[in-house]
């Protein structure tokens, strides 16, 4: 299936390891020119290399930042487009909040949280739409985790800063709609990546429990009994972003494999 990806512009967020390199992978194999940005270079430099053995090294542009921080986001989207002439396609992809209880979180961890997640997403969709409408087509795709499915609790923050990005992309789809620019989110469960797995070891030191009883509860969590892959996200993706995907905006896709237990 040609998804119509070839010679598009693709810039995907915090793409150095786990579902981001997935993701950026997915495009690269779909033709498309990719510049990927995190903050660990050593990483960065490794997809990058990936990357350009599945295309060109022409067609791939690794920027070393942090998308938590304002001019970073802006020098990633400047020197994309001084590199390529155009973006077609921004992925976002949102980490977790600092665990605690909703009622213990002073101002300085509650505005933090906000801006390594929420504000960040925003920041740098802003940053690409203008590009967009000038070319009048787009896709902005948010990749979300979702917070139900985690084995640990004291989430709050996390799921505030999702819900309020949810909240905001509905708005945003509706308005560049016009402009044939698509804005979707992801929702991705329990996924075979490094942060998984680091994640799970910390719980198990804070709970004093077992590294693969924890683990074993996570995928049995998932009513097909095992966890996503990250090409599986990737390819979800590429779709999302898609000729395929037009008339797909404004709405969430949920990849968890049943974890889910809302039928809305």
């Amino acid at each position: 299936m040609d998804l119509g990806l070839k010679d598009r512009v693709a810039i995907v967020g915090g793409s150095s390891r786990g579902m981001g390199r997935a993701i950026a992978l997915a495009f690269a194999q779909e033709g498309a020119n990719v510049a990927i940005s995190a903050r660990t270079e050593a990483d960065l430099r490794r997809t990058e290399i990936e990357l350009a053995r599945v295309g060109s090294q022409q067609h791939v542009l690794a920027i070393p930042g942090d998308l938590s921080v304002a001019r970073d986001i802006r020098r990633v989207v400047r020197d994309t487009f001084n590199r390529f002439g155009q973006i077609g396609i921004l992925v976002t992809h949102m980490g977790f909040g600092p665990p605690g209880r909703p009622s213990e979180f002073n101002d300085e961890t509650i505005i933090n949280a906000l801006e390594e997640n929420f504000l960040s997403s925003i920041r740098f969709a802003k940053e690409v739409i203008p590009y967009m409408k000038q070319q009048h087509w787009g896709r902005i795709v948010h990749l979300l985790p979702a917070i139900s499915g985690l084995s640990g609790g004291g989430r709050a923050l996390s799921a505030t800063s999702q819900l309020a990005l949810m909240a905001y992309s509905k708005s945003l789809a509706n308005e560049l709609a016009p402009f044939n620019i698509t804005v979707n989110n992801l929702i991705s469960g329990p996924v075979e990546t490094d942060h998984l797995t680091s994640s799970v070891e910390k719980e198990a030191q804070e709970s004093g429990k077992d590294f693969d009883t924890l683990m074993r509860d996570t995928i049995t969590s998932v009513p097909m009994g095992r966890l996503g892959k990250p090409e599986e996200v990737g390819d979800l993706v590429a779709f999302l972003a898609s000729e395929r995907a037009s008339f797909l905006t404004g709405t969430s896709v949920v990849l968890d494999g049943g974890m889910r237990q809302s039928v809305t």
